[in-house]
């Protein structure tokens, strides 16, 4: 979160936002962000930010289809404008509003009936 203007008065619960928002906040580091999460040691094997994309999950399973990308790849998104979540309900985020990434999964030790709880154990 960005500094608020000390000219402007603070925003109190439910007024609506000052001039300030957490969408101030500077891009991401991908740099920063490869030196904490890949390393040997992890399951993340790569890991790529982009300004903007439709979909972090279409990118990444394409990338996957062509041989860019391996298991343990990550795609960062600043930007998702045709999102699919659940029940393929579509949606989309403005820059900086959250933080939009997909990981490149290969559950072959993982039953079939069991796939349910990936989306779950990934959250946590």
């Amino acid at each position: 979160m960005t500094p608020r203007d000390r000219s402007e008065p603070p925003s109190s619960p439910g007024s609506g936002p000052g001039r300030w928002s957490d969408l101030d906040r500077p891009p991401l580091n991908a740099a920063a962000l490869r030196r904490a999460l890949v390393r040997e040691e992890s399951l993340w094997t790569a890991l790529d930010v982009v300004p903007a994309t439709g979909s972090t999950n279409s990118d990444l399973v394409e990338a996957a289809r062509a041989g860019r990308a391996e298991e343990g790849t990550v795609l960062v998104a600043e930007e998702q404008s045709a999102a699919r979540g659940r029940l393929d309900r579509t949606w989309s985020a403005p820059p900086r509003s959250g933080l939009f990434f997909s990981v490149l999964l290969a559950p072959n030790d993982v039953p079939v009936p069991r796939w349910g709880w990936l989306p779950l154990l990934t959250g946590v």
